[in-house]
């Protein structure tokens, strides 16, 4: 089993030739033996001092990389033409690229994963052809594994450590089933170019098969009792774990091969991704038949994951032109066959008792474990794990990591798929999760109510859930058997389907009942200005008067539903912000219906937010629409009357003005316009209101920078308007008191005030406190 690094006596310069497919380190093994030297001698010699490495016998499954200066040694010491080992040996020149300078002689040793597999070549085979009794390694090649002549299994070589190598023979003299499979496998390695690919995954296929154990096979341990090779009793089922299933391997490639089951594979499915492999029965039938198994079917129908899951999948994507014919073959990492050398490695570590099974889960399986576990807590809670992509449960991302589980199903794998699969066998379901929530809705209301009625119209359902049910129907055949299936069980089957009536009444009586509503709220309120939230009886009218403006400003011209509005109400649906109109009608109730509002005398008689509003719409009277200034002409309230106040009219005299006479100018403009941000220029009643104010602030100034005591007159003009001194520019209190003016009055703010709010928005952390509480204020209102 092992080759130990004999000595062969020999004198003078030999010529030793090279076997088809040998690894240049059984070349040089082979070349070192035969001249009585070590394998780090002799490319000692070839490359000078300096190659380490390159010792004990799990080195003989690694490969050597031969600088050019090298190779050109070893061809004249081994009297070969250089051509000839190029195309026996497949990495003689793989050492083209190594690290070198120039043509210095170099060599470069690799093992493990970085080296393809290395088998042992038939030993008679080789004494043959060498003409002695020699262990030759050949890359592991699926049309020489098995030597027919011979009637030979060569095993993989495993390097267990640098000191243990596991490698052998299985003779086939009792197992002719597999020697035919073979037979029978080489011409299609000949004819077809993926059939090697296929067998891959053929091959993870089986595996899968031996690994699950399962009770129905008697095949395979009875052929494993056949098996004659110089192994240890307990490892030989590990090792011979590819011998014994040989004949399934090539019989499913066949199957995977031929052209025509893949287009069946594709009819069964209608092009669409399969939940389950029971959606491929004929496929699952013919695999059961060529393996005469015929339990087989039932197992695997139920199967959601796995390699041959994976490979039907890759079909479906394959006819979309989502993935290339490459990517058909590509077996997924965690679907491969397990390495026997680790295998192995566990077995013999289980003998001897030195270390337990399975050891400390890795930290990405911990994660996997965290993850699952909340699917679980969810799953409890909602009956399903439809989780939205970026939902979260009880703090952790259960939606994305369900998502990337779906992304990655295909190498998923078979024991985390089976745990999702037990908490909700659709979890992964092949159509949108949106779907699956609706679906689960219609569950919990036919759990409630009982089977749904489709050829009724869905009684019982709300508006929305029964239109979507009634989609269901309408594209019945389109859907996924499996949507299908879940629909059976709310009472919807191919015969309901077909005689399926819609859920929502006609639009017609829908708004005769929605005007019913209406006019029983302008009944009550004497308008139609609603806000979104209101409710008549129940009915969203507040709603239902949004979209039947929305739909009359989409028309071209006037409809019969907008003119039985108006009917209701001619301002139903004005070309100015619906606030306006609500604040409107709230000033009319105020002062009644046929009362007219007198601004001279402050407005008496209305509420002071109604107040308010009123003296926004006089300052800002000439910005109004004209049917707005209409209805305010109606109630009495003009521009012209409102500047009638009974404040004196002042009458300049020359004299220094006395600050009682300011203060009384600065009270009665605070009345009308809320603040004291005015332009120097300004006057009120002909008082210079707006100089008066700015020499005040200039005292306030000086006085302030003399004393910390408080200026006189501060308290009586802050009591007006806390900033009427701003410690900030007073342009930008301007402009805040020119927004707020028309949000108070309802209308829209120019484009450059809208920039002026946005532009503070962006540095407000730059400004002052009180100028960020203003701020605050309008953020809401401006939206």
């Amino acid at each position: 089993m092992t080759d130990s690094f004999s000595s062969w006596p020999v004198s003078g310069v030999v010529r030793l030739a090279p076997v088809a497919g040998e690894t240049t380190m059984s070349f040089v093994n082979r070349l070192a033996s035969r001249y009585n030297v070590t394998v780090t001698g002799l490319l000692s010699a070839m490359a000078g001092p300096g190659v380490r490495g390159v010792w004990g016998e799990g080195c003989l499954v690694g490969e050597l990389f031969l600088a050019s200066a090298v190779r050109r040694r070893l061809a004249s010491f081994c009297q070969v033409p250089e051509s000839h080992l190029s195309r026996a040996l497949p990495s003689w020149d793989g050492g083209a690229d190594a690290k070198a300078n120039g043509d210095q002689p170099n060599v470069r040793f690799a093992s493990g994963s970085t080296v393809p597999a290395v088998m042992l070549g038939c030993r008679l085979c080789t004494a043959a052809r060498t003409g002695a009794p020699w262990s030759v390694r050949l890359y592991c090649d699926l049309r020489s594994r098995i030597c027919i002549r011979h009637q030979c299994w060569s095993l993989d070589s495993l390097a267990l450590d640098r000191v243990t190598l596991v490698e052998g023979q299985v003779s086939l003299s009792g197992l002719p089933e597999v020697i035919r499979a073979h037979e029978r496998l080489l011409p299609m390695l000949r004819r077809r170019g993926s059939c090697e690919s296929a067998f891959a995954v053929a091959q993870a296929v089986v595996a899968s098969w031996w690994d699950a154990g399962r009770r129905d096979e008697v095949i395979w341990p009875a052929r494993l009792g056949r098996v004659c090779a110089d192994l240890p009793e307990g490892e030989v089922a590990v090792l011979a774990r590819d011998v014994v299933t040989y004949p399934e391997a090539v019989a499913v490639t066949t199957v995977l091969c031929d052209r025509l089951w893949r287009q069946r594979v594709l009819e069964d499915t209608h092009g669409q991704m399969p939940h389950t492999l029971a959606e491929v029965p004929r496929l699952l039938t013919e695999l059961a038949r060529r393996l005469g198994r015929p339990w087989l079917v039932e197992q695997l129908a139920s199967s959601s994951a796995g390699a041959l899951f994976a490979w039907v999948r890759a079909c479906v994507r394959r006819e979309r032109g989502a993935v290339s014919e490459e990517e058909v073959w590509a077996v997924p990492v965690a679907h491969r066959p397990r390495g026997l050398a680790a295998q192995l490695r566990e077995l013999r570590l289980q003998h001897v008792g030195s270390a337990p099974v399975g050891g400390r889960q890795s930290r990405a399986e911990q994660a996997y474990q965290v993850g699952l576990a909340h699917a679980r807590s969810y799953a409890a809670r909602h009956g399903h794990l439809a989780v939205p992509k970026y939902g979260r449960h009880e703090g952790f991302a259960l939606g994305p990591w369900l998502a990337n589980q779906r992304t990655g199903v295909a190498a998923l794998p078979i024991e985390r798929a089976q745990a999702l699969h037990r908490i909700d066998p659709w979890w992964n379901g092949p159509w949108p999760i949106s779907w699956r929530r609706t679906y689960h809705r219609a569950l919990v209301h036919v759990q409630k109510h009982g089977l749904v009625d489709a050829t009724a119209g869905f009684p019982g359902t709300s508006l929305a859930l029964g239109e979507w049910l009634h989609e269901q129907c309408s594209r019945y055949d389109d859907l996924h058997v499996g949507q299908q299936r879940l629909l059976a069980d709310l009472g919807i089957r191919p015969a309901h389907a077909r005689s399926a009536r819609p859920r929502r009444n006609s639009l017609a009586q829908a708004f005769a009942a929605g005007l019913d509503y209406a006019r029983a709220f302008a009944a009550v309120h004497g308008h139609l200005a609603t806000s979104k939230s209101t409710r008549q009886d129940g009915f969203p009218l507040g709603q239902w008067l949004m979209s039947q403006r929305s739909r009359a400003r989409m028309a071209e011209k006037e409809t019969d539903r907008s003119r039985a509005l108006s009917a209701i109400d001619p301002w139903w649906n004005p070309p100015w912000p619906m606030a306006w109109q609500r604040a409107y009608h709230h000033a009319r109730k105020q002062c009644g219906s046929n009362q007219l509002l007198v601004p001279g005398d402050g407005f008496a008689g209305v509420g002071a937010s109604a107040r308010s509003w009123l003296y926004a719409q006089c300052a800002l009277f000439e910005e109004l629409h004209p049917r707005q200034q209409d209805l305010l002409r109606e109630m009495g309230a003009t521009a012209e009357a409102a500047q009638a106040r009974q404040t004196a009219w002042y009458h300049p005299t020359g004299a220094r003005i006395d600050f009682a006479v300011g203060l009384a100018h600065a009270r009665d403009y605070v009345g009308v316009h809320g603040h004291l941000a005015l332009p120097h220029p300004v006057q009120h009643n002909g008082f210079p209101l707006g100089r008066w104010l700015t020499s005040k602030r200039g005292e306030a100034g000086a006085h302030a920078r003399r004393t910390p005591a408080p200026w006189p007159g501060m308290q009586a003009l802050a009591a007006l308007d806390p900033w009427w001194f701003p410690p900030w520019a007073f342009a930008w209190q301007r402009d805040y008191h020119h927004l707020r003016l028309l949000l108070i009055a309802g209308l829209e703010p120019p484009p450059k005030l809208r920039s002026w709010f946005s532009e503070q928005l962006a540095q407000r952390h730059a400004l002052l406190p009180g100028q960020q509480r203003l701020l605050q204020e309008l953020r809401t209102s401006l939206v």
